[in-house]
């Protein structure tokens, strides 16, 4: 074997010592002279083990090699070549890795790229084509190339023991008709719905349906919902098909997520209800939430074409987040909110409804501040019967939630002018009212106390309303809860057979419903 010289051609003093990176480049340099086969070898076997198998056969010392030459006298000795069997695993790195690494790039073997001492990374695992469970409601999602399809099922129902017990045995309204008020004990499904809602080909086009059927309107299941949409981004999606009429802010809270057994008389007495027709709905921000809508009017619910006038209905409400993140619609603080959130927002809608010469339903779900139907005959003046009218109702709304408090309020102002009659009849005059209601959870997400206070006032009359009650979630979720609650009422102006409040009511209702969502 050669001694080992210098760049000079002169043989290296056993006394020689030099640092790290030299003795290992000077060693691999004798090694790479001394064996030719061996790296021939070892150079074979890196392509076999791959990129990180070479890495470590070319990074980590000889076995048995020393990391500094020794000062033993005479010509230096190289260690004798260990390979390492083919299946071997390579060993981790060391703490002197990157002095070896330097080493070789001293001896110019240092030439790829650090990316490719990287092992590379592992294929991301296929979606499944197909998946079922339960996330608030029975799920199915299927996969199909590049398209998707999703469908959740949901089942909500209420039911009522409800009692009212009568202050007055009849009311008289603004036609001169007398009428009676009944006392009430009964049991009811108010409310028992199937809700499909998902998505068809892409998550942007998106469907929701609805049927209910309840035991006050006669047993029957109906098309409650109905409606698919395009989601364009987030702040703007398009929806096309029946759904409520955008309000007030009462309105559009769903009925499962009241804070007592049902909304208060005043919001029954001035909403709009359901329609078709094309709304615009977006999130601009993670505060901010608008909807817009075109559609056949008012109040068309469970109407056919030839009951309906020719007039479309425009509607918007929106809500800010004005203080912290409110959160979800429902107004009890549930969540129990460690700092305060504050929402503020606005509703409003304007219509013709009816037809001139003619009597149509559409215009029959407005009525005057006594409880007066005003398409009645003889409503607002002896012989007159009103045909037509234009409405417009403007609504404003605030609620706070902190800590497991909460309080919610909303004002409401109706206009009902340009009024058609067979007769000359006087104006209905401004309608306005409001509510405000509140509660707090003495045990958080399981028991919870609340109060309301209603009013609507006008040019035929006026009502107030006081309730009180609980509401007790046994599983501490939103999906089972029972509530109980009692309302003091003076003389309802409405006919609200969801609420139990009906028309002239005057007297205490009490109600127990026990409600489940899955």
């Amino acid at each position: 074997m050669e001694p080992l010289t210098d760049k000079f051609g002169r043989i290296r003093n056993e006394r020689h010592v030099c640092g790290p990176r030299g003795c290992r480049a000077l060693l691999l340099s004798a090694f790479l002279k001394a064996t030719p086969f061996a790296l021939i070898a070892a150079l074979l076997l890196a392509a076999d083990l791959g990129r990180a198998h070479a890495q470590e056969l070319l990074l980590s010392p000889p076995s048995g090699g020393a990391t500094e030459a020794s000062p033993i006298a005479g010509p230096s000795v190289m260690p004798p070549v260990v390979t390492a069997p083919p299946f071997a695993t390579p060993q981790a790195p060391t703490a002197t890795k990157a002095d070896d690494f330097a080493g070789m790039a001293d001896a110019g073997l240092a030439e790829l790229p650090a990316d490719d001492f990287l092992p590379p990374s592992p294929p991301a695992p296929p979606k499944p084509a197909f998946d079922a469970g339960y996330d608030n409601g029975i799920f199915l999602k299927l996969r199909k190339g590049n398209d998707s399809f999703e469908l959740k099922t949901n089942l909500r129902s209420q039911f009522r023991i409800v009692t009212f017990r009568r202050d007055v045995e009849s009311w008289t309204d603004n036609a001169g008709v007398v009428r009676p008020v009944q006392n009430r004990q009964i049991f009811e499904l108010e409310r028992a719905r199937l809700v499909l809602s998902g998505h068809a080909f892409t998550p942007k086009l998106r469907y929701f349906m609805q049927l209910d059927g309840d035991t006050d309107s006669r047993h029957v299941v109906a098309l409650l919902d109905g409606w698919f949409a395009w989601r364009f981004s987030d702040a703007f999606e398009m929806q096309f098909g029946k759904r409520k009429v955008p309000g007030t802010r009462n309105w559009m809270l769903g009925a499962f997520d009241t804070r007592l057994a049902d909304r208060p008389f005043a919001n029954e007495f001035f909403r709009p209800s359901r329609t078709t027709g094309i709304w615009f709905v977006g999130d601009p921000s993670e505060k901010t939430h608008y909807e817009l809508m075109i559609g056949q009017g008012y109040n068309t619910e469970g109407l056919t074409p030839s009951e309906m006038g020719d007039d479309f209905a425009v509607a918007g409400t929106s809500w800010w987040d004005a203080v912290g993140n409110y959160g979800p619609n429902r107004p009890c603080d549930f969540e129990i909110h460690d700092e305060l959130a504050v929402r503020l927002g606005s509703s409003w809608v304007t219509s013709q409804e009816g037809t001139p010469g003619r009597q149509l339903e559409e215009a029959d779900f407005l009525r005057l501040t006594d409880g007066t139907r005003l398409t009645d005959p003889n409503a607002l003046a002896p012989g007159a019967t009103v045909q037509s009218f234009d409405v417009s109702l403007l609504a404003v709304d605030v609620a706070f939630k902190y800590r497991g408090w909460s309080a919610n309020a909303e004002y409401f102002w109706r206009s009902v002018t340009d009024l058609k009659a067979n007769l000359p009849v006087p104006s209905v005059g401004l309608q306005h009212g409001f509510y405000v209601e509140g509660g707090f959870f003495v045990l958080p997400k399981q028991f919870e106390l609340n109060s309301q206070f209603a009013a609507v006032y006008g040019k035929y009359g006026s009502t107030t309303s006081f309730a009180t009650g609980f509401s007790y979630y046994p599983r501490k979720t939103q999906n089972l809860k029972l509530t109980i609650d009692a309302t003091m009422i003076d003389g309802s102006p409405v006919n609200s057979t969801g609420s139990d409040i009906l028309v002239g009511d005057s007297g205490v209702l009490i109600r127990t419903q026990f409600q489940a969502l899955f």
